[in-house]
């Protein structure tokens, strides 16, 4: 059974394939490396295998660069393939290949190699040559839900307002800054959806031999319209300003654990381009081949390489936020790997009223740790699948890119922040904090809370702020003046916000053509502090003045 977490999933055909007679059954092998062997890079130089976005963020985040994440020999790959395989994916974290052979017995001259420490049985089956249809360009159909549609949040209101999170967003933190990864099975009519061209796409890269990354699955489409739209007053995501990577990983064709390779594979990536925050909503622990099944016994977090994977990226600096999983009412009833990973976010289900979904999967890993660790809206959520229509989903497939996007922009405060103490804001928020159970875990995350929490990590001026062609500071009125100098864009394209302390919008305001503006302060009461919000074309900045 394929666990892509959507309650229920329909798969529209738009994917056509060939099956001549003359294909036969080939197969694939985890290759565990005993080393890298000799790569001519060096940790002194990690400028040549990492962006400077991801060398920027393991800075903040104060990660070193390590052996795990230099690149393995090509002369391995060479050789491999000189032995008869065929190298179809790898891992630099784990020292592994994976390697398609076309004889199940012809993987022991791979295995014969002198670097080669072990090998392990991933998949088996048939290559099936691909060829995508023709995918015309949707219309953006106007019809939406009516609910909130007084509201900027249109149909996704009440999932904002569940979690606390309206203030956030009325207060200009939309994810602006924040790189965030989508690994799924794909982004079907991402590319053709009207509802889509206002997100900013860094880049997407498809790790799976076959398919189309934006042809094999809506899974994934449905998945980042949760975060991505911005069409106010309709239907906005949870981190719309962001920066977005679309990564595929999920092989919709069959259940096999090289799909844990690819992902891995697919999230090493995101590292190496700077990804702060990564969602999955992909899960496994039954196979096609059920000796390769998991068992509850393996819910540790150090089984599954793709557990141990989200574990390793969490270390290199990142956020990962992984769906529970629909197991909840099944016989499975736990979550699947990753969502077992020690360090992971694993996120179960609740409606807008707050109840846990019967499907949300639920219950303790094999070492007694609580999953899920906390819920979100993943009953009938509002999302955009390949049809180009708004409509409504159930999963936690859902629950998970919603509140993925949310932390996005909740981190989007003060991208300083380290991010484990981002996380323990988001845990301490929510309304099951000191008592999680095994059903919602730590709860509902109050996005309120947590935004006045963000907010006081941030570095205070005493009155004055001049700082990177800026300058705030008090007038003779005592209202404030904000003045911007060198500005590249015209002042009509950076604002001002004004917040009171705990981090709602009193006033918002544009430079305009003088690239300078009086700001009122409130009159009633005598604040201790109040915060500006800087808005630029590329970036934002908040500043923290003490009154």
């Amino acid at each position: 059974m394929k666990f892509l977490y959507v309650f229920c999933l329909l798969l529209f055909p738009l994917v056509s394939f060939a099956y001549p007679s003359s294909l036969l059954r080939s197969y694939k092998f985890r290759v565990y490396l005993s080393d890298k062997g000799e790569t001519g890079y060096s940790l002194h130089d990690p400028s040549r295998f990492l962006s400077r976005q991801a060398l920027e963020r393991k800075e903040r985040q104060k990660v070193a660069v390590d052996e795990a994440d230099l690149p393995i020999s090509r002369d391995y790959f060479m050789l491999v393939e000189q032995s008869g395989g065929k190298v179809v994916a790898h891992s630099k974290w784990f020292s592994t290949l994976v390697v398609e052979v076309k004889d199940s017995l012809s993987i022991t001259r791979v295995e014969a190699l002198s670097f080669v420490d072990s090998v392990k049985y991933v998949w088996q089956g048939t290559d099936l040559p691909y060829r995508e249809g023709p995918r015309p360009r949707l219309e953006e159909m106007p019809r939406v839900r009516k609910t909130g549609a007084h509201t900027p949040f249109g149909a996704s209101y009440a999932q904002f307002k569940m979690h606390n999170a309206t203030g956030m967003f009325n207060a200009g933190y939309r994810g602006k800054g924040i790189g965030v990864g989508v690994i799924d099975a794909g982004f079907t009519n991402f590319d053709v959806i009207p509802w889509f061209d206002t997100v900013e796409l860094r880049g997407y890269k498809d790790f799976v031999p076959g398919g189309s990354l934006f042809a094999s699955s809506d899974h994934g489409t449905k998945v980042l319209s949760t975060m991505a739209v911005n069409r106010p007053g309709r239907v906005v995501g949870s981190a719309p300003d962001a920066a977005y990577w679309l990564l595929r990983s999920e092989d919709v064709a069959s259940e096999f654990p090289v799909e844990e390779d690819y992902w891995v594979q697919a999230i090493e990536y995101a590292d190496s381009v700077g990804v702060d925050v990564v969602n999955t909503s992909l899960g496994y622990n039954h196979f096609n081949d059920s000796s390769l099944n998991y068992t509850h016994d393996d819910l540790t977090g150090n089984v599954s390489i793709m557990s141990r994977a989200a574990d390793k990226a969490s270390r290199k600096g990142m956020i990962v936020v992984v769906s529970a999983g629909n197991e909840g009412n099944k016989v499975w009833q736990k979550s699947t790997p990753p969502g077992d990973a020690k360090k992971v976010l694993a996120v179960g289900a609740v409606g807008v009223d707050s109840v846990i979904a019967s499907f949300s999967s639920r219950g303790e890993m094999a070492d007694g740790r609580v999953k899920p660790d906390l819920v979100s809206v993943g009953k009938e959520a509002i999302t955009i699948g390949q049809n180009g229509l708004v409509g409504s989903t159930n999963g936690t497939s859902l629950s998970s890119p919603f509140l993925a996007g949310l932390i996005a922009s909740l981190w989007s405060i003060n991208p300083e922040l380290h991010r484990e103490e981002l996380v323990d804001i988001v845990k301490r928020s929510s309304d099951r904090y000191t008592s999680p159970d095994s059903v919602y875990g730590q709860g509902i995350p109050d996005f309120g809370r947590a935004v006045k929490e963000v907010l006081e990590t941030l570095e205070v001026h005493p009155r004055r702020v001049t700082d990177d062609g800026w300058l705030i500071e008090p007038d003779p009125s005592g209202d404030y003046w904000v003045k911007a100098t060198n500005l590249p864009f015209s002042g009509d394209a950076y604002k001002v916000r004004l917040l009171d302390e705990a981090g709602l919008l009193l006033s918002e305001h544009t430079l305009g053509a003088s690239d300078a503006v009086s700001v009122p302060l409130p009159g009633n009461g005598e604040p201790r502090y109040l915060y500006f919000v800087v808005e630029e074309p590329f970036r934002q900045r908040t500043y923290r003045i003490r009154l």
